[in-house]
């Protein structure tokens, strides 16, 4: 990925946070699908993706996270935008084991422990969202592992940016359910925002090589 494109996502990912905080909703809206639109265009215009299982499963993946960024911004919505991101979790995974994949024995460890035990602190504050939120959670467990084993199996640059993207996804969406249903905090919001973006950027460098 060009020096010219990272400055400009960064860019646009970091209007996204300050938006947040500081402008009017509107312009909060724009900024935030903004970011995963300009990796999507990008995916397009660099890979060769139609030969590339891998990489048309992180661009479909990516659609479906556009989706749910958009449906989140209402929070009647909620719902369907958390099942658009599940959709776009299901699409990582059959991303991160189509080339390979290897158990990852102690992440897999730390990331059911981690996942238990947020299941208990926020369950009982979910209310009618409990089964929606157990099956995400799930969801994206599964995501983090896959592509922590597609690392164990292959020890590659690829593979590395898969994982740590992955990683703070998982990142991401615990913040947001910590500041949503448990015990909501000033920075969730720059933390839920900059672990998405930089991750999301790491899964769709993933597929330059």
């Amino acid at each position: 990925m060009e020096i010219q494109s990272i400055i400009l996502f960064m860019g646009l990912s970091a209007l996204a946070v300050v938006t947040k905080y500081q402008s009017p909703i509107n312009a909060y809206r724009l900024f935030k699908i903004t970011p995963i639109f300009f990796l999507i265009i990008w995916i397009i215009e660099s890979n060769n993706f139609q030969n590339d299982f891998y990489t048309k499963t992180i661009l479909v993946g990516l659609c479906f996270s556009v989706m749910g960024d958009f449906l989140l911004l209402y929070p009647s919505q909620f719902k369907s935008g958390l099942f658009s991101f599940l959709i776009g979790h299901v699409w990582y995974i059959l991303g991160f084991i189509s080339t390979g994949w290897k158990f990852p024995f102690l992440p897999t460890s730390l990331i059911l422990i981690l996942s238990i035990g947020m299941i208990l602190k926020i369950y009982p504050n979910v209310g009618k969202l409990r089964i929606p939120v157990l099956i995400y959670i799930s969801i994206i467990a599964c995501m983090g592992i896959s592509a922590l084993g597609r690392l164990e199996a292959f020890q590659s640059t690829p593979s590395m940016l898969g994982a740590l993207g992955a990683t703070l996804f998982m990142i991401s969406d615990g913040v947001l359910g910590w500041n949503k249903f448990k015990k909501p905090f000033p920075l969730a919001e720059a933390i839920i925002l900059t672990t998405y973006y930089l991750g999301q950027w790491m899964i769709a460098l993933s597929t330059l090589y």
